[in-house]
């Protein structure tokens, strides 16, 4: 089974996002840092989408979306922030989920991209 891999620093919003995950039948894969978030891309898991805080205590959440780009091709990635995404061209596969946001919606969010994947809808 896939997992989302939940890339967020902040205890209690990983809790609700977990819980908002768990409620709609999604398995998770918890990374409160950057380090441990490359740890799991680069390693063997099976990852459905990543979900990303920009703003993580050792590095910055655009490096993690980086190597989730190069580490996991045609993954969805979500990148949550609440400033805004970096100027210049989109980057293909990465979707931006503005703070604050619904941590229910988020998770739904997810869950479309991820059946989005598996054929058509």
């Amino acid at each position: 089974m896939s997992s989302v891999l939940l890339v967020e620093d902040e205890f209690l919003i990983r809790a609700v996002l977990i819980d908002a995950l768990g409620d709609i039948g999604l398995a998770w894969i918890e990374a409160p840092t950057g380090q441990a978030a490359l740890d799991v891309l680069t390693g063997p898991a099976p990852l459905s989408a990543i979900i990303v805080d920009i703003g993580l205590p050792d590095m910055s959440g655009e490096t993690v979306i980086e190597a989730a780009a190069r580490h996991r091709p045609g993954m969805p990635i979500i990148r949550c922030s609440g400033a805004r995404a970096p100027g210049g061209a989109a980057t293909p596969g990465v979707h931006v989920f503005p703070k604050p946001y619904s941590a229910i919606e988020l998770s739904k969010f997810v869950a479309s991209l991820i059946a989005r994947g598996r054929g058509p809808a």
